[in-house]
């Protein structure tokens, strides 16, 4: 029998913009929030399909949280400005949605927001699909055809419109990171989605191989169609 439910929320949930993520990605993790109730953490959200798919499970199982976490172009007191506001569009939908009950934004990077993250509070999913390089660290520089393809006119700090080319915020970024920092926090019997296990991603796919396939702490669940998923032992 078909999930109704399901089907019409990807009717809806197939406009956002979230080129990696088809349909039977998203009924995956419309499945996995509805058998991991309880505190669900994404981290890289962009336009929100994902969010809203996740939310939507915990809206329709009646309990659970889900919490969101992306930089949404927010970075170290400065905000890239370019021709989408993209932190305007996901609060636009999942107020659309009518999710504000059940989600709540992190506006930060991976592991800015897991610093804040209190100590005590374990994760029953944790879905990954944040920073797709394996490791970086140091000054942002965005490259000149990024510049052009998302219209981006600098970064707005102290009130100031700043180039892009003068203002270079220095972080680490990667999937390891997100990884490292935020799989810990994942209870025993919890489970882990990692997105875009694709040879276009090879520091995803890195992380994956090295963290995840290779370890004791984890039994494999799925592992094809470029999306990965765990249970923590």
């Amino acid at each position: 029998m078909p999930d109704i439910k399901f089907n019409d929320i990807w009717n809806r949930a197939q406009h956002i913009s979230s080129p990696f993520m088809p349909e039977e990605h998203a009924r995956l993790l419309y499945n996995l929030a509805l058998e991991n109730s309880g505190t669900i953490v994404e981290i890289g959200s962009w336009h929100g399909r994902s969010s809203v798919i996740l939310g939507s499970a915990v809206k329709n199982l009646g309990k659970g949280h889900l919490y969101c976490f992306d930089h949404w172009n927010l970075i170290e007191g400065a905000e890239c400005i370019m021709k989408q506001d993209i932190w305007k569009i996901w609060n636009d939908h999942i107020a659309e949605w009518n999710l504000q009950a059940v989600v709540t934004p992190g506006r930060a990077y991976s592991q800015k927001a897991a610093e804040k993250w209190p100590a005590n509070k374990t994760i029953d999913l944790l879905f990954i699909d944040g920073w797709h390089e394996y490791w970086e660290s140091g000054p942002l520089i965005i490259p000149p055809e990024d510049i052009q393809e998302y219209g981006i006119e600098g970064w707005l700090r102290d009130g100031k419109l700043i180039s892009p080319h003068k203002h270079q915020p220095s972080f680490d970024r990667a999937a390891k990171v997100d990884f490292d920092v935020w799989a810990p926090k994942l209870k025993a019997g919890g489970t882990l989605i990692l997105h875009d296990l694709h040879a276009d991603f090879p520091g995803v796919l890195k992380v994956w191989k090295e963290n995840v396939e290779s370890s004791s702490e984890w039994e494999i669940k799925h592992s094809e169609n470029n999306i990965g998923v765990a249970q923590k032992i």
